[in-house]
This record gives structure tokens, sequence and C-alpha cells, in this order.
């Protein structure tokens, strides 16, 4: 059956020692629900009493309790008996208060474990998966869908499982007292809701497919759009959006609407029964027992029992059906959550930084997919401490994924990358990166101040503004920030849009020269800037390039030509390496590349 599919699915969800509070937490449920039947059954005696004060004597308990406390009148015993009824109540009601703020504590934290954990395995997830996975269904399992779990899912099964124990033990108290009138209320009451369960289930777990469905569209228009809005606005794209948007955005509220109606309307029609159930059994009563008087506290604990088992099987009810529409998501986040993913051992913070004098490849190769051709065939390279290498090619040759490579992002289907003599392990990586500067061709900017910018990473504590200074003037960016409304703690607002593309440009080189780094990769540094920061930038690479290995990735001549060494690719290979005038001269297509970006 779907729905014990759905309560496996969200106990998988939950690690070892979770899992123990849980069970914990339905104890507690467990004792919570007798609290509230013995404040139900009070009632009953009570009202008996009431009824006909003679049974306190006739009544062997009665007359103990009587007797034992020193009453004088009934009165007395009756006025004592009615509070000791609301002490009851009171007792048993604060209990289930108590249960409730235990029951939504648990699934609040839970919520935060879940996103923690969630978060956490995304990052450190290899950057291959970040490369090819869609980055929209990563944010919303982080920001809707565990919070649609916790809330949707996890609190309505909390509040069957603490709700099952309460219908149980009334049935059963009222088995007790008489067998045939529990069953039949039972059967009126627990049918008339499995009947409607039945009926809705299907179309419960449809909808809940379509909710999920929305929440991951919902995210990527949103993204489409705003990241895009400039060709959004050229394009006068906005009511396209707009409607987009509507049509997905209506049909998952009309899915929540449907599973919400679907819950809470049912209770008005079995209710109408159950309580026409209760007028029938009191006329049948009077009818058949000899003694009208005992009929009065029989159908009062009838009725009581009826008033809280209602909203009991109510819930019961509103819990399974939201199980039953958003079970789809608790199958997803145990996806999600339970693949395996290798953490480090080491805090990296904690790491000594690697220098880098030389990095070679030996015989690399590297496929995106195991069916695809390699992006990187078979490359061999050296890199030394003192040069600028310039890494050159048409669209689609591979230097990208080459220089990805030589920074250890992406693990080689074959051959090696050592730095220093030591071949690359998942242990040594950390200390390398931490001599990595890179500065990537969509430069990412923090909505934050330029010295936050530049020293990307660091804690506020350990910044240090004179180096931030330093490497912005050397990037030839300091003129434009010092420019700026609050200098080095001017906001570069979203993604930096307050900054040119030139601007962002510098931000990135600034950044990555204030870390010191022993391995500078640039993936087209020069591309946003004027042909003088061209010319600036590539002057400060050579005046520290005795200290580095600098590696571009460039189509523009002038920044190829001041490079010491180029690396041409072509197909995944390299096809030649030398200095600018030797390829020229021997490589015609290295050649024909230069005299096509001239002109």
């Amino acid at each position: 059956m779907y729905i014990f599919s759905v309560i496996k699915n969200i106990l998988a969800i939950l690690d070892g020692p979770t899992k123990k509070r849980y069970f914990l937490l339905q104890f507690i449920f467990f004792i919570a629900a007798i609290f509230q039947v013995i404040g139900i059954a009070s009632i009953g005696p009570f009202i008996s009493i009431l009824s006909n004060p003679n049974i306190i004597h006739e009544n062997d308990i009665l007359s103990y309790l009587y007797l034992w406390l020193g009453f004088k009148t009934n009165i007395q015993f009756i006025i004592v008996s009615a509070f000791a009824s609301l002490i009851l109540i009171l007792l048993s009601n604060l209990v289930a208060g108590m249960t409730v703020w235990l029951s939504y504590r648990f699934s609040v934290v839970l919520g935060s474990k879940l996103q923690k954990k969630a978060f956490k395995s995304y990052l450190y997830k290899d950057y291959l998966f970040h490369k090819t996975e869609n980055y929209n269904d990563k944010i919303a399992l982080v920001t809707q869908q565990i919070p649609r779990f916790v809330y949707m899912l996890f609190q309505p099964f909390l509040l069957f499982t603490s709700q099952l124990f309460v219908a149980l033990l009334i049935l059963t108290g009222l088995l007790f007292l008489n067998p045939s009138l529990a069953l039949i209320a039972g059967l009126i009451i627990g049918g008339s809701y499995l009947f409607t369960y039945i009926y809705l289930r299907k179309k419960l777990s449809k909808h809940g497919s379509i909710i999920t469905e929305r929440s991951e569209k919902i995210q990527s228009i949103l993204s489409e759009a705003f990241i895009g809005i400039k060709d959004v606005k050229l394009d006068s794209l906005e009511p396209r959006y707009v409607q987009q948007f509507n049509l997905v955005n209506i049909k998952g509220l009309n899915s929540q609407a449907f599973i919400s109606l679907s819950g809470e309307l049912p209770k008005f029609i079995i209710e109408s029964i159950s309580f026409g159930a209760i007028l029938i059994l009191a006329v049948v009563l009077l009818l058949t027992v000899e003694n009208p008087n005992s009929v009065v506290p029989i159908l009062s604990i009838y009725a009581l029992a009826g008033y809280k088992l209602l909203p009991t099987m109510q819930q019961i009810y509103k819990s399974v059906s939201s199980l039953s529409g958003h079970g789809s998501v608790a199958a997803l986040i145990k996806n999600k959550l339970n693949q395996p993913i290798e953490f480090p051992s080491e805090d990296a913070s904690l790491l000594k930084p690697m220098p880098v004098k030389r990095v070679k490849l030996n015989e690399a190769t590297f496929s995106y997919d195991k069916n695809s051709r390699p992006a990187v065939n078979n490359v061999s390279l050296d890199l030394e401490q003192g040069s600028v290498y310039s890494l050159v090619g048409h669209s689609g040759s591979g230097k990208s994924t080459l220089a990805d490579i030589i920074l250890g992002l992406l693990k080689l289907n074959s051959g090696e990358l050592e730095v220093n003599g030591k071949i690359m392990t998942s242990k040594l990586l950390p200390a390398f990166r931490k001599q990595l500067g890179y500065v990537a061709q969509n430069i990412f900017i923090l909505e934050d101040t330029v010295t936050r910018n530049v020293a990307f990473g660091s804690p506020d504590t350990e910044i240090d503004i004179d180096r931030v200074t330093k490497a912005l003037r050397m990037a030839n960016a300091l003129d434009f920030v010092l420019d700026l409304p609050d200098g080095l703690d001017s906001n570069l607002g979203q993604d930096g849009k307050l900054l040119s593309g030139g601007q962002r440009q510098r931000i990135g080189i600034a950044r990555a020269l204030y870390k010191n780094t022993s391995l500078l990769v640039l993936d087209e540094p020069t591309s946003a800037l004027d042909i003088e920061s061209e010319f600036k930038l590539m002057e400060t690479l050579n005046s520290l390039k005795s200290d580095l290995i600098i590696l571009l990735i460039s189509h523009r001549p002038a920044s190829i030509r001041m490079s010491d060494q180029i690396v041409l690719m072509t197909g995944g290979t390299i096809s030649g390496i030398g200095t600018y005038e030797e390829l020229f001269e021997k490589n015609i297509g290295f050649k024909r590349m230069m005299e096509t970006e001239v002109s």
C-alpha cells in the first residue's frame, strides 16, 4: 500500500540518533494518550453521581472513598469529584499541549538538520557533478522540498501516530463498556474516513507529484528571467515569462488546494453521521433499558468519547491525506541524501599550503560522459615556475577542461596530475588548492564590500587591508574602487550589478593576486579589458612570474604574444607548444587563428 511506502521512506531519511529520539517521542505520545483517555473517562463517574447521588453509597469504591476522606454530605463529595475531574482534564490537556510542542520542536530541528546535510553534501560533491547538474534543482531541494517534507509530511506523520494512540485507547475503553456499541462507533467513524481515503488516494498522489514538479519549474522560470533580464528586456519577453509562471503556479496551487480540501471537507459529513448515530443510540437505550437513569452516564461517556474521537479521527485522516499527497517528496529526499559522498578527513583551513613549483600532466585523458569522446585525450604537459603560459585553441578544443584538470577539479579517467613530483590524490588536493589562484571568464561577485570580494573566503579578522590595496593596484582596479562612494567599503551589489564587465574582471584578478598563490590560472582575463588595461595586466603578470606558474586561457593576440610559452589545443589534444614566433612560423593552424583574431 502506498501509505506504508511513504512511511518507510520517512523513517529511512532519519539517521540513527534521530530515530532514537523519534521512538522516544512515540512513547511520550502513548503516555499523553493515556492521560487524555483518563481525562475523558473521569466525566462518566461524575455524571453518574450527579444524576443519582445514591450511587455514592451503593458503589463499593465510591463508598470507601466517601468514608476514608471523611465527607459529611453527598454535595461535598460531588463538588470534590467535579474538581478532581477538572484537574484530570486540565492535566491531560497540558500533557497534550506539551506533546504538540515537542513534535513541532522535533520537526524544526529535523528540518534544520536535513537542510544542512543537503547543502553540505551538495557543496562537497565533486566539481563534475556541479558542472553537469542543474543548480535550480539543488536550490529547490534545500529551500523548498525539505521544508515541504517537514511541514507537509513529517509533522502530519507525527500527528498521525500521536492521534492513533488516542483513538485506539478510546475505542479500547468503549469496548470494555459496551463491545457492540464500540464496534458500531468505530465502524461508522473509521469506515467513513477509510472509504473517503481509498476513493481519493490516487488523486492525492497525482496532485502531490504536480506540486513537486511545480516547485522545480517555478525555480527554473524565476532564475531564467532574472539572470537573463537583459535579454528579456531587449526581446520584450516579459509577457512570455509572466504567462509561463502563471500557468505553472496556478496548476501547483490548485493541486495544493485539492490536497488541503481533501483533508478538511469530509469531516462535515462524518460529524453529521456520527452525531446522528449518538441520537439514535439515545433513543435505542431509552427503549431497551429498564432504568432510564442509567442511560445518562452511558450516553455522556459516548458523547464525550465521540467529541474527542471525531477530531482525533479527522486529524488521522487529514494526516494520511497529507502523507499521500506529499509522499513523493520523501522518496526524492531519501534518494538525494542517501547517495554516498566522501567528506575530507581534515579541515582544509587547518592544512598548510603546498607551494607549487612544477605541475605535470602525464598522458591525461578525461571524458564528461562514458559514451562521449574524450574532452582531453592523452595530454602530457609540463608547467614550471617563472613562466607565463597561454592556452589557446578554437572553441571546444578542450582548453577550459584542461585548465580544470590542472586545478585538480576534474578526476582523470587515466593518466596522472603531478605537483612537485608528487601524484595528486584526494588527500593532497586541499593543500594544493590553497596555493591556487583562479580568475573565471564570468567573475563571481559577492553582494558585499570590495574588501570582502578581494579577500574572498577570509574571516574579517584576518583580512589584510594593505594586501587588498596592493592586489587592486596590480590589477589596475584601485583607481575606480577609490572613486566609488565608500571606496573599499562600497557594496558591489548582487553579482556585481554595479560594475562594468572590465571592472568585474579586475576585481576577479585582484582576488587571485591577494591569495599570494603559486599557480595562477586566468580564463580569458583580458576579454573585457581595453587595450591599455590588457597591456598593463600582462606587464603585471610578467613582473610576478618569477614566483609563480601563470596559465592564461586566451584568444587575444596581444596577451598571447606577451606569454613565454603557448600551448595550442586541437580536438582535446596538444597540437603545438612553443613561443609565439615559433608557432606562428611552424604551425599553420596557430597562424590562421592569430590572423583571424587580428583581422
